[in-house]
Order: C-alpha cells, then structure tokens, then sequence
C-alpha cells in the first residue's frame, strides 16, 4: 500500500473513533508503528495533508469511505522473550547485577538489569546486587563527596522498577578470597609466578609451563606471605598468583591465569589501604557466584572465557557451576557521547559533561531527567530479548517505547521560539482562547485566555519563522490572514482553515513567560512558554517542537519528538 493510501486508512479510522476529526499525530504514530515507513517527513507530510482532506469531510462521509477498508488486527504469535531457565524442582532462581561501580549505570546497563530484573519476577527468584569494586587502578570505584556510584547503581536500577534482595560490596570479602586461595595452593592448584607479563604470555602461547610451577606447597605458602606483607621481599609488579590449568589448552587465555596480583597504597573507597593483594575478576567473581548461591549468569558472549577459567576452581572445590546464558553486543546508534563509564568520567573531570545526568549522557539518570519512563526502557530490552546474536538497535527505537508510554498522560503546551509580536486586527470583542489540554481527550478541558481586545485588535507572540504571507490558524485562537508583516482576523474554524489550506501555528500570549529547553546534544532553546503552570518533574509535549521535561523553574530537558 502506497504512504498516502496507509495514511488515508488510518485517518479515517482515527476520525471517526473521533467524531469525524483526526489527529495528525495519532495517524503518523501509527504509520511508524505498523509499516516500513519511517521517515519522518515524508510521513509528516503525508499524514498531514491526508488528515486535512478528511477533516474536511463529514462524518457519515468517512464512514461511508471507511467501508473500503479492513482494519481486522493480525493474530500475534504469543511469545515471550524473557527466556526459559534451566530450573530443577524445587530450585531457587538466584540471579545477579555484577556492575563495577565506577560511575551512574548507562543504557547498556539497562539490558543487564531488566533481563534479570524480569526473570526474578517470572521465576519468583532473589536479585542481588553485587558491586564487583575489586579493580583501584583501571575502573577505579567511584566514592567521593560529590559522587557515589555505588548509591547511584542501586537508585538507577531500582528506579527501572526491581527490588534489589540483597547487595554485596566485593572489596569487604577479601578474607573469604584469600582463604579459598590459600585452599587451593594447599591442593597445589595454585603457584607464586615471578614471569614478568610478556613472558607469561609467551609460555601460555607455547603451553609450556614456566619455571615456577613446579614449585612445592611450602615455597608457594611463602612467596604468598611475602605478597600479602607491606614492605616485603616481593614488590608490585614482581609476582603474581596463578591457578594451573590445562597448559594444553586450545584457548591460551585459560592456561594458568593470573588469580591475585599486587597492589601496593591502593587507596580503595571502602577497604583503604588493608590489604595488598588483589584477587583478578575471574577468580573473585567466581567465589563470589558460590557464595552468594548464584543459580543462572547472563553475560555477554566475548565472556566466554571466563567460565572457562572459572570451572577450573569450581571443579577443584568440588563445586557446581551456575548455568550461563551469553548474548550478543548491543550497538545503540544515535547517542551523543561514549557508553563507558571510563570514559564519562573523563569527560566530566574534564567539565565537557556537567555530570551524570547531562543530557548529553547515556546514562539511565540521564535518561531519566530528560522525561524517559522505566516502562518504555524495559520494553526496549525486553522485546530485544536474549540472543548470541549482535544487536543493532537506536535511540530512536527507546523513543517510540516512550512515546507509546507518555503520549496519553502528557498535557500539551506551546514553545514558542524567536518569538516577534504580532497584532491581530479586526478582532471581535469577545475573542477568546480555548486551547485543548490533549487534542485527544476532550474531557481534559481548555486552556483558556481572556485576550486583551483594544481598538479590534489583539497582539499576541508567534516564531519569527511562521511571519510568512499566507492565511493560518492560530491554535485554539482563531485564523488569521498575514500579508506584508500584518496579521488580519479571518472569520471561521479550524476547518475553514483547512478549506483555505492554512498551516495550523502555535503561539503565546503576552502574558507568557521566558523558558529555556536543553537539548540532547549540548545546545539551548530560548523561548515563551504557554502555560505557565507547569510542574517541576512533570512531562508535557511542546507542539511542533517535542516531549520535554520540567526540570527546575525556567528550564526544561528535550526528551524527543
């Protein structure tokens, strides 16, 4: 079906669930819903002149017209992309958010926490975050006076809409590490390698085994010793511990990896300065997942290695390995700055972002502050789902999900930008505004305005841009013809508007006050606002502009179209 056909379709559907007028909007939301097309502007322009023609008609007319149509909805295939679990009779399902607390949770970490988030719901199961806060030097944890991530990722992930059972902070289970390593050097699983890191690498490529793993129990116990003691024989870098493996193995990345290594005035957030040995994420992780009694991991598939490693010391304790779920890479196009909370950081020691929730972020508060809803991320992941596949998805997409969850409750209001007086003249006395607070439900009511009327003629604000010749409609005010910079009252409705082929404009009065809207990319909007009655928090949709959100007294952060 051709777009103007689709749009006619739709129209006359919307009209006459409307008593026979339809809603621009409404009519594009569904061409971008349920049809291939998807650029915006032809899709504008087309539902917008096609919406014209039938307003024009009556309403027994269109639904005369209306017959020629079927609008029967395709049976949808019941599917549920929230995955089966591999789950015993009787098992508890205990699932996990492993993030490492450097910075506010980004996008990315929203599939992590709904997907997990889900399935403790579908299985009844326990979520635990665990903040894995076991790197001070390359993601270093982020605890200061200004910012605390590890606040920040709780808030975040419970704003999405899941109860956090239980958090663990890594670096206070440093004891419990260190015994399970002492455990396996006692079973000599595990040995004091002085390789520096390129030889290490050379003997794993080979699968040969350096000079120090045949070290015995005894040499290994005291090189440990000699790790674990601030100001010992072995110094940062000199040594670290590694669990044997398979020096056959196909993978070079599983034979004999590093498990602890040195970290001399770590300077940790939580732990300080106490301990000197530092468990890897492999092996921390590991004992961690027992520990906490994890049943299912999910995690992405460049991780596979690490279940490998990870098995190793699981089978050496006599353990059973949680059952693992990899999925594919998720690239989200059209984002204004780096998903990497090193790298946000960075910008923001830097001042390049005011902070995590900057507009310009990816980031969940980010996200947030800009009027996006947890419903609208949760079912972008959720339909998503699970897979080994990469994902190639858009920003764009996240914002039909929020459109789809704001656009009923959002009020509607005007943003006028650039805005040049205008004097309306010939104006009737009693000339007032009635402007619908939703076009789409009526019983929501008006905004409306008692126009200060003197010698016939009315000034009110328009976008310098809108100042052409032509005959217009003023929305919920009345049609005006503007030749030459004048503007002159024109009897009718906005259907006279339509006959007349008059492009429907927002405005404000004079009374209208200064507002400044925040765009994703770092730029400002300067304008007038009607009305002026806004909440602070509360989202509206500024026509012909966008959704934004209300964020302190004169300032407003751009959602999207």
């Amino acid at each position: 079906m051709e777009l103007e056909d689709l749009a006619r379709k739709y129209a006359l559907k919307n009209a006459v669930e409307h008593e026979g007028e339809c809603n621009t909007n409404a009519v594009i939301g569904q061409i971008f819903a349920e049809s291939e097309f998807q650029d915006k502007g032809k899709v504008g322009r087309a539902a917008g002149k096609i919406c014209g023609e039938i307003n024009q008609m009556s309403l027994e007319e269109q639904k005369e017209e209306i017959e020629a149509y079927e609008y029967e909805e395709p049976e949808k295939e019941e599917h549920d992309p929230i995955p089966d679990l591999e789950v015993e009779d009787g098992e508890d399902v205990v699932l996990r958010l492993a993030p490492n607390p450097n910075g506010a949770p980004h996008i990315g970490h929203g599939r992590m926490a709904v997907i997990n988030g889900e399935l403790k719901k579908k299985y009844d199961g326990k979520l635990i975050l665990r903040y894995d806060d076991t790197d001070p030097q390359t993601k270093r944890p982020l605890k200061n006076e200004e910012y605390d991530a590890y606040k920040m990722q709780k808030e975040d992930f419970e704003w999405l809409g899941y109860d956090i059972d239980e958090v663990r902070y890594c670096s206070k289970n440093f004891d419990t590490y260190i015994e399970y390593a002492e455990e396996l050097i006692e079973m000599n699983k595990a040995y004091v390698c002085f390789c520096s890191q390129e030889e290490g690498q050379k003997y794993r490529k080979e699968g040969k085994a350096c000079p120090h793993r045949d070290q015995d129990i005894s040499e290994t116990f005291t090189h440990w010793e000699e790790m674990k003691k601030d100001g010992g024989a072995i110094e940062e870098g000199e040594a670290t511990l590694k669990v044997k493996t398979d020096l056959n193995h196909k993978n070079p990345a599983i034979r004999d990896f590093v498990a602890f290594r040195i970290i001399d005035n770590p300077d940790h957030p939580i732990t300080g300065d106490e301990y000197r040995v530092w468990p890897m994420l492999d092996f921390q992780g590991a004992i961690e997942d027992h520990e906490m009694g994890t049943t299912h991991i999910f995690r992405g598939k460049e991780l596979r290695a690490s279940k490998e490693r990870q098995e190793y010391i699981y089978d050496y304790l006599n353990w059973e390995y949680p059952h693992v779920n990899h999925w594919g890479n998720v690239q989200i196009s059209g984002l204004n700055a780096p998903v990497s909370g090193s790298e946000l950081n960075k910008m923001i020691e830097k001042n390049e972002l005011e902070g995590w929730s900057d507009p310009r972020a990816p980031t969940l508060r980010a996200l947030r502050r800009r009027g996006f809803q947890p419903e609208a991320i949760r079912e972008f992941f959720i339909e998503m789902g699970v897979t080994e596949n990469d994902v190639d998805a858009s920003i764009e997409g996240l914002e039909k999900a929020n459109t789809r969850v704001i656009d009923e409750a959002s009020d509607r209001a005007f943003f006028v930008r650039e805005p040049i007086s205008v004097k309306i003249e010939d104006c009737p006395n009693d000339l007032k505004a009635e402007i619908p607070v939703h076009p789409e439900y009526p019983e929501r009511g008006n905004r409306e305005y008692d126009l200060d009327v003197e010698s016939s003629k009315v000034e009110v604000y328009i976008e310098e841009n809108d100042l052409e010749d032509g005959f217009f409609r003023l929305k919920g005010l009345c049609n005006v013809r503007i030749e030459d910079g004048r503007a002159t009252f024109e009897p009718g409705d906005h259907k006279t508007a339509l006959k007349n082929d008059g492009d429907f404009i927002h405005w404000a009065p004079m009374s209208a006050e200064d507002a400044v809207v925040r765009m994703p990319n770092g730029d400002t909007e300067n304008g007038l606002l009607e009305p002026k009655d806004i909440a602070i928090g509360e989202v509206v949709q500024f026509e012909r502009f966008g959704f934004v959100r209300k964020d302190s007294e004169h300032t407003f952060f751009y959602g999207h179209q």
